[in-house]
């Protein structure tokens, strides 16, 4: 029995740090014959300086994510997975998440990596999967390393 239909999986496409998640709702999303959507979301504001300093600098980090969410998407495919899309937001990544995508894709899981930082950053900052897990209307699983935990709402 299929527990999922829709996955949506948040990634890093700049970095490449992916906290394991993708992996993880690759095989939760074979597992279910889901649909899965990988979403990066650009935080503008983080970029702010870039953009003073040179004005094309966020729009060519636009097309590095890109390219790869592309490469995402194809490992995805490699994996039998058949209803894949990638997405690129800009915006709050919290808010976009959980609102905007979770919405319009109408998704029944939400798996991101769990966002750290030292104690000092999440306190000035918070912690961006702590976000979503209280604003989602629906699961989110969170994934760190090599464990994970899930937060039904």
């Amino acid at each position: 029995m299929k527990q999922y239909q829709r996955i949506l999986v948040g990634v890093e496409a700049l970095e490449g740090v992916t906290h394991n998640a993708f992996e993880e709702a690759c095989s939760i999303a074979k597992a279910n014959e889901a649909a899965l959507i990988i979403a990066f979301v650009m935080d503008k504001n983080g970029y702010a300086m870039l953009e003073r300093t040179d004005p094309r600098g966020f729009e060519q980090l636009k097309s590095e994510a890109v390219a790869k969410l592309k490469e995402y998407e194809e490992e995805a495919v490699k994996q039998g997975i058949t209803d894949v899309q990638a997405v690129l937001e800009v915006g709050a990544p919290a808010r976009m998440l959980v609102q905007d995508l979770c919405q319009k894709h109408q998704t029944d899981l939400i798996i991101i990596g769990q966002t750290g930082g030292t104690k000092i950053d999440q306190l000035l900052l918070g912690n961006k999967s702590k976000k979503i897990q209280k604003k989602s209307s629906c699961e989110v699983k969170v994934v760190a390393g090599n464990t994970s935990s899930t937060v039904h709402v």
